[in-house]
Formats: structure tokens, sequence, C-alpha cells
């Protein structure tokens, strides 16, 4: 089952990037808890809860930064959970500033959906919550 999250999380990304956010949340469980990096660059909330939040968030980023698309930089297998390691970037729409935010996602699967996100500041701090650390 962990090469199917890992194909999922492809695939939503893939999704995400070509604007069809319906297509890039069938992943998401409808009840599904986000907990994002405190201090992001919108006024968004620091814990989304439901699919009705989440896909509120995105609006407001994909809204703010109409370029604003995610690279992944690499999957980790951690059986129910997955470290994404990503980037985020964009160009504000009225000021024109770009943004670049790395990323390191623990995401936690429960019936091939994900039913949690969890941002961490670096790769080691995501490892070490999915148990992975040496």
């Amino acid at each position: 089952m962990s090469q199917e999250n890992l194909d999922a999380l492809r695939r939503s990304n893939q999704a995400f990037n070509a604007g069809d956010l319906d297509r890039a949340l069938d992943l998401w469980d409808p009840q599904a808890v986000y907990y994002e990096r405190p201090g992001t660059p919108l006024d968004t909330a620091e814990v989304l809860r439901g699919l009705d939040q989440i896909r509120a968030s995105l609006t407001s980023y994909v809204t703010e930064f109409p370029d604003f698309h995610s690279e992944i930089d690499e999957l980790v297998d951690a059986g129910d959970k997955v470290i994404c390691l990503q980037r985020w970037t964009g160009t504000g729409r009225g000021s024109g500033l770009s943004i670049d935010l790395e990323e390191a996602i623990v995401f936690t699967f429960e019936n091939r959906k994900i039913t949690e996100g969890r941002v961490y500041p670096d790769r080691a701090s995501a490892l070490e919550a999915a148990g992975l650390s040496k």
C-alpha cells in the first residue's frame, strides 16, 4: 500500500499544478486535519480542519499567487505515513514579489486517504516525527 500512497501524492500534486483543485483534493479524507507552519505568507489558519478549510486555504494562495505551484523533491515511504519534501513557488498578484517555500510534510494515510498533514521545519524533524530517525 505504501507505493500506492507515494503514487497518489504525485498524482495529487500534478492535479494541483494543473489547476484542478477538486482532483488534487480527492486524496484527502473529508475530515482531514492539516497543521500549517506558523508564519506563512498569507493570513491563513495554522490548523485546517476538513476539506472546506483546506480548499479555502489553497484557494487563497492561488488567488494571491496565480502561478503558485509545488515541486516534490523527495517522497519517503514510512508505512502509513509519507514524508514529502517539496518547494512551493509563486509570484504575488499585486506585489510582484516571489515566494519560495521549502516544506517537509508528514502525511498520514488511512484507507487510502490522507487523514492528517503536518508541516515540519526540515527533513530531519519530519523523519523523526514519522519514526524514521536514527
